[in-house]
Formats: structure tokens, sequence, C-alpha cells
């Protein structure tokens, strides 16, 4: 297998006159000859403040075109990445530095603020926006060496395939962060499907709105993107809605990679309003017409996204069936993955054309999965994987990488499924999060947060069990809209929910939440504290 920075080494040689990273709306751009000028000099400077081949270096802020640039100097120097999420608090980043055994650490100007009493032991602080040391050594402030070195680099020969590059802390979407230790073996896997089954190169943009701290984002925002020759354009700013439209219209990206809230937002928004219309179903029927409102509808859609899109990729959750219905009626390129940290991240993969409805794709190249059922492709079971991409570990955790592997050498993903004899994949939930019903019928809250999606008012929600009664709790759309109205288009959408669930997995009751549920930095919410 090529090792995907050399890969990255081959890109940067070719494209070197091309953009190859900037921040949105900011003045921070490289071409990527400029990008490889600065690894060079910010290596030499970690060099001389003593980081050597095998050392942790660690790096917490907010996606960048600098972030970019601090991986690559830690992993062609022979370093470990530690990446840690910005949103942690103040004591997690610190706790996270400490367990890591990180020597260094890069971080954003609002990191370096709300970190700035802690006390980080021996460990070398560098603001990554600046350049600058701001704690832990008195060696020279600033990196001064240039890089007299032209196209002469050589960054794959730092760490081999089966070294740790990566040792990613998890969202902690329903426990606490884990450091999932990742080779280049598998990061390199990802890489070469990533341009195999979607090629890019210059002149592509892409706009990066995923927290690089996440695998997801390192991947697919970054080590694929730059591997192909495309110019990555970061987002930096929190991803409002309105921020993110204009984003597009400007970048123009080839390539959407986004988790579904996103796209539900903009579909249950602007595009299903309008297809439900009574006199918009009964066109529908009529084939000439049909063809006329899907040529406006997608025309529109299209130029939202900036009008270059080739494809979506959703990951992250399953779509919504209602919007994934709505997406292939208008012929819209999209598609859904499935994968993990642990995975870096893909599992499960199919393009446009292959996927089939409700299923997250097939396999990728070098990966098995098996479901643990009596009957997988009727009865689900946990996921179970082995295969190039997955993980070695969790760093100085053996109980849990235990668990994770149990006796047999497969990752037990801790997600449900069931897969057809084609190898298509479908998801149930996880393992953690199913309901075990009155007369041991298994219920999977995510199949009715589904359903609950669709219906009128419902923004975000989570199924719970208690005291063995089944609750949906949700944080609903109040606008425009008094308490008592709330309460009874809640009580009608109760009433058409459970029209649609069998006895065993129906809804006691809903129960309306004052605030937006907390959400991992990928906008996961955080099932743990409401359970």
């Amino acid at each position: 297998m090529e090792h995907y920075l050399e890969i990255i080494e081959r890109s940067v040689r070719k494209n070197w006159e091309h953009p190859a990273l900037s921040d949105y709306q900011e003045n921070t751009r490289y071409t990527y000859g400029e990008l490889a000028i600065e690894v060079e000099r910010i290596k030499e400077w970690m060099s001389r403040m003593g980081i050597n081949r095998g050392d942790k270096v660690a790096i917490c802020g907010k996606s960048c075109a600098n972030w970019g640039i601090s991986y690559l100097s830690i992993v062609t120097s022979g370093c470990v990445v530690v990446s840690i999420l910005p949103d942690f608090t103040e004591d997690n980043i610190n706790y996270l530095v400490r367990h890591s055994e990180a020597k260094f650490l890069f971080v954003g100007e609002s990191v370096n603020r709300k970190t700035a009493g802690t006390d980080f032991g021996s460990t070398i602080v560098v603001n990554m926006e600046r350049w600058e040391v701001v704690r832990g050594t008195d060696v020279t402030p600033t990196p001064s060496q240039e890089w007299q070195g032209g196209k002469d680099i050589d960054w794959h020969s730092g760490l081999g395939l089966d070294d740790i590059a990566l040792i990613n802390y998890t969202s902690g979407t329903t426990d606490k962060p884990k450091g999932v230790m990742i080779t280049s073996r598998a990061l390199s896997s990802n890489v070469i499907y990533g341009l195999k089954g979607q090629p890019n190169g210059p002149g592509d943009q892409v706009l990066g709105m995923l927290p690089l701290a996440h695998i997801f984002g390192i991947m697919f925002d970054f080590l694929y993107q730059i591997a192909g020759g495309t110019h990555v354009v970061y987002l930096k700013k929190a991803p409002t809605p309105t921020l993110i439209m204009k984003a597009f219209h400007e970048v123009r990206p080839y390539m959407i990679l986004t988790v579904p809230l996103l796209i539900e937002k903009i579909i249950n928004s602007r595009v299903l309003p309008v297809m439900n219309k009574p006199s918009m179903k009964m066109l529908w029927l009529m084939p000439s017409f049909r063809c006329i409102i899907r040529r406006k509808v997608l025309g529109k859609l299209m130029a939202a996204f900036g009008g270059r899109l080739r494809v979506m990729i959703i990951g992250g959750a399953p779509l919504n069936t209602e919007v994934e219905g709505c997406l292939k009626k208008l012929h819209f390129s999209f598609t859904c993955g499935y994968g993990m940290t642990e995975c870096a991240p893909l599992i499960c993969y199919a393009s446009p054309e292959t996927l089939k409805a409700g299923s997250v794709g097939r396999a990728v190249d070098g990966i098995e999965i098996k479901i643990n059922s009596e009957d997988p492709e009727r009865k689900p079971g946990e996921i179970l994987v082995r295969g190039d991409n997955v993980f070695v570990g969790y760093f100085a955790n053996d109980d849990a990488t235990s668990k994770a592997f149990g006796k047999n050498g497969w990752f037990h993903t801790g997600d449900m499924g069931v897969m057809d004899r084609y190898g298509n994949l479908t998801l149930k939930g996880r393992c953690k999060n199913m309901i075990l019903g009155s007369s041991g019928q298994n219920i999977y809250p995510e199949e009715i947060e589904a359903k609950l999606l669709t219906m009128p008012r419902v923004q975000e929600t989570i199924v719970i069990a208690r005291d063995k009664k089944i609750i949906a709790l949700v944080y609903p759309d109040n606008k425009g809209i008094s308490r008592d109205e709330l309460r009874m288009v809640m009580g009608e959408n109760l009433a058409a929910l459970n029209e649609s669930l069998p006895k065993y997995s129906q809804v006691a009751k809903i129960e309306l939440m004052e605030k937006e549920f907390e959400k991992t930095p990928k906008n996961s919410i955080k099932r743990f504290l409401y359970k």
C-alpha cells in the first residue's frame, strides 16, 4: 500500500503554484509550494525546541489553514499527532494533553485565551495562528529559518505504514473521550479509497466545515483533498445557516461533506413545503409537469450550493427517510456513508448511482463486515468490522481496548444493523440506545426519532426509556405560536406518530425542552446527558 504522505508529497510537487489551504474571509492562504515551505520551517523550529521522532504533539484549535500546516509539520517529523476538540473545557484539554503525554501543543487563538491560566507542566504551548511560543520555553519565540530546498521535500519517510500517526480523542457522544490510536496504514487506506471513488484535482474547491480535530474532518476536509490537489477553504467561524449559504455561493464547492442535520434543515424549510402542496403533488403525477418541477427545484437547490456541486456526502447518522426520498425524486447527487473514529473513518460507502435507499452503502476496500446475528438480513445485530482502516487500540486504556475487540479480533462498533445478500448495510441504532420492550422486543429510538423529525414544529428530538415507558424529548420550533397551540400540535404529532408505530414501541408522551440539546462538535446530541 502506498503511504498517504507519499501521495501528498507528490501532489505538492505537481501543484506547487496552485492554491492549497485558505481561511474564508481572512488573509491566510497558501499555495501548495507555500504550504511545503511553511511545513519545513515549522519542522525545523520544533526540532530546535527539542521535539524528536516518536514524540506526541497535540493540536487544539478551530479548523483553519494553520491547523493543516501544524498536522503536516508533526507527521512529516515522524511525530504522533494528538487531536483535541477545541470545544472541550479548559480542564478537559489539560487532562487530555497530560493523558496523551504530549510534549508540544499547538493552540488556536480562542483556546489560547481559554487556557491562559492552565498549567500544562513541561508541555510547550504555541499559538498556531501567530506561530508564537506562549508558554513553556525560552527558545526564540517565532520560527526564523527559511526553507531553501525548493521542491526537494521528503515527507513519507518519517512514519511507517504500521506506526501510530494519530491519537484522535473522541467527541464523547455516549461516554468520556478516549484516545483512538490510528496508524498510517488506516489513513492511507482511506485516502486511496477516496481518490479512487471520487477523484478531485486542481480547480476544485471545497468548503471545510467539519472540525479538523475529528477524524471525518481530518480525512475528508484535509488529507484526501490535498492528496488530489484541491483548494480547501476553511469556514473557521461558527457555521450559521446564513454564513454557510453565503460561503457556498462564493466558494462554489465541488463536494459538500456534511451531517444529516444541515441538509435536513435545508430540505425541510425550503423544498418539502413546496413539494408537499396538494397542487404540486397533483402536478407531480403528470410526467410532463414532473420534469419541469424537477428541473426548476433542482436548479434552485444546486444554485444555493454554488452551482458546481458534483456530490454531497452525508455521514455521522442515517438520513431522514422523507428527506432522502425527496432528494431521490429530484435526482440530486448525494450519497450516505458510515464510519467512525476507530476506522479512520470509513466503514461503508456507495456512489450516488449505487446507493440502496435507506442503507449506508457497502464495505469499503480493505474492510470486512459481520453482523452478530443469527439472521443478519432480517434480525439486527451488532456490526463487527476488521481490516486496514481499523485502529489498534485506545491509548493507555487496555480495558476499553479489550472490550472493543473482544476475544475474536473483530472490532465491536456498538452499532446495530442488518445487511442484505449484496452487502448493503442498514443501520438500526446504537446498542447502548436500544430499548428492550416489555415483551422482549428490540426498540430502536433512532427509527422513532426519524419519524418525529418530519412532523410540524419538531426541530430536534431524542427518544428515551423512563419508568418502563417510552418518552420523546422534543426541542420545538416555537416561533409565532403560543404555548397552548404548541402543546396542541405536539398532541397531534403524538397521535400521528403512534399510528405509524407497532404497539410495543409507541410513545407515552412528548416532553418539550426549553433549550437545544447539548451536542458534540459534529452536531450529534450527547444522549447520555438526557437518560
